[in-house]
């Protein structure tokens, strides 16, 4: 059945795409018109939005939502201290954790206007996936693999990780709103043979491949120590990073990096909130931008970050360069914006379904209360949807033509019977 959002403030992904008194036609999971509302066809249904402002979905390039119920955990410590003190907790997590973890990212992220998210865990590779296609939120999921004489907490998750991601793949087959990956945790914890090894066996699945990269000072020293060479530099003469590769954080990059990096085609999850909170530093985001390299915007998790706010991350994103390099021009709201949405649907592979809103795209969006007193305009509406709107703006998400969650409940899930029963799982469990 067709459906035409009518009396809307369109911003639609693109550069130019910002549409006052806009209408957009939907037919089942695809948008197939756009335009002037005094000129929509005809449709089966129509919704007056009433001025409200529509944007593409959210796209979290970077996430661990299986650690959800651990936020709050080490709010203090750089990146390596940080790993040693949430090390008893995240070690024993069990799979069932990891579902109440992932139920509450999902919902989190759906009420931040987030509609999609690549999602890294370490065991169950597919409970992510599960869980976010039952309450309706698209996904790119899977799990990182180490090697256990770099990491030693926990058991071996190789070839775990690869046998939990193909029953995963066959479980979703068809279903078009899960993807997955086949990953490894990083250069200072994984062997070269590992990371060969995993980067061939997402490409014989047709997958991509992630990585956290150069996220930390201490982690170049390690790299340097053991191999001679930088972590960025290893990955390359490694031959595992192409244009499936997906790479968290990457910081601790110089210019000729950048030039390589920008030659193998991989994009880049940003995670500005979790890398200033961790003091893991500012990733040289205009850099890379300018040499061509696809960059989204990630959350990471709810123990680095404390929240699933893409928002929050377009605003940091901004802010957090100009500080650092005193110049107010270095980047701007349109860059952040299209970091959340088009670019972010680039990094993940997916920009020929979603990360826009024009006609043969997905219809995956977001409505939001966003009104200025001056009336709204393209220049105010942007700078809104950066430097002043958040979850509590978030009136409706759509995902693939289906309204996921609208005025403040889920379509497909009790959320107040879920958080419920996992406060209740947790109640008589002691406190680490």
């Amino acid at each position: 059945m067709s459906t035409l959002l009518t009396n809307l403030f369109l911003c639609d992904g693109t550069p130019d795409g910002f549409m006052p008194d806009a209408a957009l036609l939907i037919d089942g999971e695809t948008i197939v018109w756009t335009g002037m509302a005094q000129q929509a066809p005809a449709a089966a249904a129509v919704r007056d939005l009433a001025g409200q402002i529509v944007i593409p979905g959210l796209i979290n390039t970077h996430a661990h939502g299986g650690m959800s119920i651990q936020r709050g955990c080490c709010d203090d410590g750089d990146l390596f201290e940080w790993a040693q003190t949430i090390a008893p907790y995240t070690s024993v997590l069990s799979l069932e954790d990891n579902r109440f973890g992932c139920e509450l990212a999902v919902m989190e992220m759906v009420r931040n206007g987030i509609t999609t998210a690549c999602d890294c865990t370490r065991f169950g590779a597919g409970i992510f996936s599960d869980v976010a296609s039952a309450i309706g939120m698209r996904s790119l999921s899977g799990a990182l693999a180490n090697s256990p004489e770099y990491r030693k907490a926990g058991r071996p998750n190789w070839p775990l990780a690869r046998e939990e991601t193909e029953a995963a793949m066959a479980r979703h087959a068809g279903n078009g709103l899960v993807r997955h990956f086949l990953g490894a945790h990083s250069p200072y914890s994984c062997t070269a043979e590992l990371l060969v090894e995993v980067k061939r066996a997402a490409d014989k699945l047709g997958v991509p491949f992630v990585i956290h990269l150069a996220e930390n000072a201490k982690e170049t020293e390690i790299v340097h120590a053991r191999h001679g060479t930088t972590p960025m530099r290893w990955l390359h003469d490694l031959g595992v990073l192409d244009e499936r590769s997906i790479l968290a954080h990457c910081i601790w990059l110089d210019a000729e990096e950048i030039a390589l990096l920008a030659k193998t085609g991989a994009g880049i999850a940003h995670n500005p909130v979790s890398n200033a909170k961790l003091a893991s530093g500012i990733a040289p985001i205009p850099a890379m931008r300018r040499a061509g390299i696809k960059v989204g915007l990630g959350t990471d998790s709810t123990v680095s970050n404390n929240s699933l706010d893409i928002f929050q991350e377009m605003k940091a994103s901004v802010l957090l360069q100009r500080a650092a390099s005193l110049d107010a021009h270095i980047i701007d709201a349109a860059d952040a914006f299209a970091m959340a949405t088009r670019e972010g649907a680039r990094v993940l592979g997916w920009h020929d379904a979603i990360g826009t809103l024009v006609p043969g795209k997905q219809a995956d969006l977001v409505v939001l209360d966003l009104d200025h007193p001056l009336g709204n305009t393209a220049q105010r509406v942007l700078s809104d949807l950066v430097y002043r709107a958040g979850p509590q703006h978030v009136r409706e998400v759509m995902v693939a033509g289906s309204t996921i969650y609208a005025d403040g409940h889920f379509s497909n899930i009790d959320a107040t019977a879920t958080v419920a029963h996992i406060k209740q799982h947790y109640a008589h469990t002691p406190s680490t």
